[in-house]
């Protein structure tokens, strides 16, 4: 009988947490002797293959992270990202915020309003997001992804980000489906991990086919399976959504873009890991 030497499946050296298929695969197949035919032992590969089954994708995912992650804001904005000129700047911080402009309504009176949405020039499927935002008083904004940006409310996935406390004191309530880190009109946070206004939060938004992950400062607040929206207009647990076709039938790709609802929010510190490459 073949004997495997004990550490090619050391499981302690490699936590489910942090094992990847990759891993696995890399110790199984260039390991140089396998016994004296050089093969596995059945028992040994049944092994590996429940290894390769039973590690979940999204945890997975933090073992790879540190390995392909690009920067796409540090302090400079580049031509990696797109929009309307003077729209967003990066301000004296060094931080990336979004700019107002005045417009006169129908009425004659002026008001303030977003200049536009800021998009990544690139195309993104499967990915690990992770960025820093801080919200203004009142803030109404969101991070857009797998979306087309000439129809991003229609043609795209958002996740909320919200004054939750300031939009509820002008308007008396929030619909739990628009609050912060919300799958916005379809799905709430299971809780609030959000911080005061003015402080800077953790963000962490990891997609991989139909599941997403969503991380707020340290916690998981939200986690989605598209194959569940079946219906157009219809969220799983009966409300409706405003949204033309079922979920699970959006695009599997698209580009990232942080929107501009007329109240100020500022980013740092945003990567990406593609995991389609």
């Amino acid at each position: 009988q073949n004997v495997i030497p004990n550490d090619i499946l050391k499981i302690k050296s490699y936590t489910i947490n942090r094992l990847t298929k990759f891993n696995l695969i890399d110790r199984l197949t260039h390991y140089p002797r396998l016994g004296r035919s050089g093969m596995l032992t059945q028992w040994s590969l049944i092994q590996a293959l429940l290894l390769l089954v039973l590690v979940p994708p999204l945890h997975a995912l933090d073992s790879v992270s540190a390995v392909k992650k690009v920067v796409l804001f540090d302090g400079e904005l580049t031509d990696i990202w797109e929009c309307r000129e003077g729209s967003w700047i990066v301000d004296a911080d060094g931080n990336l915020t979004c700019q107002m402009e005045e417009v006169v309504q129908k009425n004659g009176k002026k008001r303030l309003r977003g200049m536009g949405y800021l998009w990544t020039r690139q195309g993104f499927s499967d990915f690990v997001l992770e960025l820093e935002y801080r919200l203004s008083k009142q803030a109404n904004s969101g991070v857009f992804f797998r979306t087309d940006p000439n129809d991003p409310v229609q043609g795209g996935l958002e996740i909320q980000l919200l004054d939750n406390e300031g939009i509820r004191e002008a308007n008396g309530k929030v619909d739990p489906k628009k609050q912060n880190v919300a799958f916005y009109d379809c799905q709430a946070p299971s809780l609030d991990a959000s911080r005061a206004i003015g402080e800077w939060n953790h963000f962490r938004l990891s997609c991989r086919g139909p599941i997403m992950k969503i991380e707020l400062n340290g916690k998981v607040v939200n986690e989605v399976d598209l194959r569940e929206w079946t219906e157009s207009g219809m969220n799983p647990d009966g409300t409706q959504n405003k949204f033309k076709k079922a979920m699970s039938q959006s695009s599997p790709t698209g580009r990232i873009g942080f929107q501009n609802h007329g109240k100020q929010v500022w980013f740092r510190n945003i990567s990406i890991v593609n995991l389609g490459e």
